[in-house]
């Protein structure tokens, strides 16, 4: 016996929120924030003309490494919102994106040195835009399947055409199989 598909289809009872769980969003962002802290402090009590060179340099590595690290927590995607008439891209300090569906005119799943979804879409001006979303996002297979439901126009590469078959075929086979 096959094991139950876990992906869940978005028509019918939208508008559907798809986020990063809130815990460790906050969690992320205080840590950096008390890692950035400590090390200006450190940086500012402890460190002297006289301190060895290593001394100097590790508390400013430090620092960029965390300010690296909670820019990228507030300008990363927060949620994806799948609306009837389209689906929404939103960001904490970055502004929201609305995609219509019919607009949506290329999916791709690539590896650059993660993987990444790349939704290619015609903006209201009618210019091509690229949206570049990390594969690591929750639940990201089950939203490539819905915009691939919602958006049938949409061309998708090799591999993702053949993934998104499967999880359509096993979707079906669930829902004929009785209960």
């Amino acid at each position: 016996m096959s094991r139950k598909l876990n992906i869940e289809s978005v028509q019918g009872r939208m508008p559907v929120r798809y986020r990063v769980p809130v815990i460790s969003r906050v969690l992320g962002i205080a840590a950096h924030l008390l890692i950035t802290a400590y090390f200006i402090w450190f940086l500012f009590t402890r460190v002297s003309v006289d301190s060895h060179f290593l001394m100097r340099i590790l508390p400013i590595l430090a620092i960029f490494i965390s300010l690296d690290a909670l820019l990228r927590h507030f300008s990363s995607l927060n949620s994806v919102v799948f609306t009837p008439e389209c689906i929404w891209f939103r960001y904490l300090l970055m502004p929201s994106r609305a995609v219509e569906y019919e607009s949506i005119t290329r999916m791709e799943l690539r590896k650059v040195v993660t993987y990444y979804m790349f939704l290619t879409y015609t903006d209201q001006r009618g210019k091509t835009r690229i949206l570049k979303n990390p594969a690591s996002f929750p639940k990201m297979i089950e939203i490539m399947y819905n915009i691939y439901s919602l958006a049938p126009q949409a061309q998708l590469d090799p591999e993702l055409e053949k993934m998104m078959g499967v999880i359509k075929r096993s979707k079906e086979a669930q829902e004929e199989a009785p209960q």
